[in-house]
Formats: structure tokens, C-alpha cells, sequence
């Protein structure tokens, strides 16, 4: 059994038509994003006079002055995992007058982008000798659920317990630990360790489970992450940036309480890599959803266990 996993794609265009594809350019029997599946930013695109449009996209003011220019760059702000919206100065300044209509439409392009996943999903591999799983996790809306769930293709793995092949489930965990920004899927710590507790009791085997929990374990070099400090700025030191480990130490109770086959993660952009905690390999494939880059991770499991865990990017 082959599996494909990702994850924090965070809404990019291109991350996302590259993990349809993932399947069959890996030759993959499964293919999972592991949660952070939207994005973070609206990029307003505002109607100017004769037909232009502008909009600061990347620090940048940016002006196109024609309709394949302004296709051009929808793709070019969705491709990098932000949200395009066509409006017009008197609309413009009608959001920016209160903060709660602001919400509202992120909220619904939110929505509407995973919608548009899905549709795509369900056309693209219909028929196709694939499994397919994604979830939810800290950064994503409950409403990004109830869309998932009408997927004809797509499997949401968050809190079940989902039987593969080879007698191996896929135990999946999209909630995480408390992160300064209060995500809507942050839980503390010991909330978060009965949520796992209570589905990994309906698993039949740990030592054939893949544990699929969002947030890698704490201190297992999966999870530096850059130190915060006041206003929630990091620190910049003679050798770059200064990390801390970010991770959750309800998931490393999980995994050397429980001693599953696998445990894969996210999160964590920077912490790309493979380890072990406990005897159990677990990994973290990273992110650069940002440049359309989709990093992964190849596992190859037979009856006798992990054979093989690769990082890929493309």
C-alpha cells in the first residue's frame, strides 16, 4: 500500500490541482491532506476608471488594465492561497467601515473555495482507483465540514476511524493545541488528548493504525516553529530566526501511549522531516503553500509494517 500525504495547503489553487494529480504521478493507492486546507487573506481587486482594476497583492499596488490581465491575477492570488474579490470603491470603503462585514465575506469565500475543491474533485477523479481524505484542522472553519461531507470522492478523516488496506486504519485528528492566534479549532492541551483518547478506542489494532494528528508532538524536532514575542513578532538573532518547539504534548502522549504504526503531521511549516518518537517514525512534510510548492510525503506499508517514508516536493 502506497499512501500521498500533505498538508496546510491553505487554500492555494496550485497546491491543490497538484494533489488531484498525486496519485497518479507518485502512484499512490491513497491520497491524504491532512488539515489547514483554507486560507488566511481577502486580496480586494477594485473596478478603477476605463476599465482598469487594481489591488495590493503582496505588499505590491498592482493595476491591470484588461480582462486577461485581471484573470491573470485572480489565478496569480489564488495559485498563492488567498481569496480574490471584485468590488467597487463605494463597496470597498462599505466593508472597511466595520469589521464584522469583513468576517462575513471571508467566512462565505472561504466556503465557496472549498465548494469549488470539491466539484473539482468529484469531477476529476471520478472512476479513478483512488481513496481520497481531507480534513479540517485548527485553521479552518466547522462549516468547511459540512461542505467536505458532500463530496462524492472525498473522505474526511477528522475523528473517525477509516479502514484502508492490509488490515491498517486511518485514525485522523484535525483539532489542535492553543496557538496565540485562537484558531477556530484550538482546544487546550487536555481537551485535546480526550478528543484522541476517545477515538482511538475504536480502533481495532495501534500497532496497523496510521495516526493522522494535525499537530506534531512536542519536542520530537517536527515542531520548531519561529519564538514569539511581544505583539507576537519573532526575534531575529546573528543565525537567522529563533525557533522553539511548538508542538502538542497531548499527540506525544498519543503516540507513546498508544504506539500506532505511523503518526503524520502538519502545522508546522518550517519542520519538514522524518524521525522517530518512541520507536514509532512519524513525519511532517512541511509547507510552502505560498510559492504553489507542494511539499509531501511517499510511505510505502506492507504486512510487516513502514517499509519506507520519503519526502517529495513538486
Amino acid at each position: 500500500m502506497r499512501l500521498y500525504f500533505c498538508s496546510d495547503i491553505h487554500a492555494s489553487r496550485r497546491c491543490w490541482k497538484k494533489f488531484l494529480n498525486a496519485w497518479r504521478f507518485y502512484g499512490a493507492d491513497h491520497i491524504i491532506v491532512g488539515g489547514d486546507i483554507t486560507g488566511k487573506f481577502v486580496v480586494p481587486i477594485v473596478a478603477g476608471p476605463h476599465g482598469t482594476w487594481s489591488a495590493k497583492f503582496m505588499g505590491v499596488q498592482r493595476r491591470v488594465r484588461s480582462r486577461d490581465g485581471l484573470a491573470k491575477l485572480e489565478r496569480w492570488i489564488a495559485d498563492a492561497g488567498q481569496y480574490q474579490f471584485r468590488t467597487t470603491p463605494d463597496e470597498h470603503a462599505w466593508y472597511g467601515e466595520d469589521q464584522s462585514r469583513i468576517d462575513g465575506l471571508f467566512r462565505r469565500l472561504v466556503v465557496e473555495r472549498v465548494a469549488e475543491w470539491v466539484e473539482e474533485a468529484d469531477a476529476k477523479l471520478a472512476g479513478a482507483p483512488v481513496r481520497v481524505f481531507v480534513s479540517g484542522a485548527n485553521d479552518d472553519f466547522l462549516e468547511v465540514d459540512d461542505v467536505l461531507a458532500r463530496s462524492t470522492r472525498i473522505e474526511d478523516p477528522n475523528g473517525r476511524v477509516i479502514e484502508l488496506d492490509d488490515g491498517c486504519e486511518l485514525l485522523g485528528m484535525g483539532w489542535g493545541n492553543m496557538t496565540p492566534w485562537r484558531c477556530p479549532r484550538d482546544i487546550p492541551e487536555d481537551k485535546l488528548a480526550s478528543r484522541i483518547d476517545a477515538v482511538a478506542a475504536r480502533v481495532r489494532d495501534p500497532a496497523r493504525t496510521i495516526f493522522s494528528l494535525h499537530v506534531p508532538p512536542l519536542g520530537s524536532g517536527l515542531d520548531g516553529a519561529p519564538k514569539l514575542y511581544d505583539g507576537l513578532r519573532p526575534r531575529l538573532g546573528l543565525d537567522g530566526v529563533e525557533m522553539a518547539p511548538a508542538g502538542s504534548t497531548a499527540t506525544r502522549e498519543a503516540i507513546l501511549r498508544y504506539r500506532p504504526l505511523l503518526g503524520l503531521h502538519g502545522h508546522i511549516h518550517e519542520s519538514r522531516g522524518v524521525t522517530e518518537l518512541g520507536g514509532v517514525p512519524i513525519a511532517n512534510p512541511g509547507s510552502e503553500y505560498g510559492e504553489g510548492v507542494l511539499d509531501g510525503l511517499i510511505v510505502d506499508i506492507d504486512r510487516a509494517g513502514v517499509r519506507n517514508i520519503e519526502l517529495v516536493s513538486g
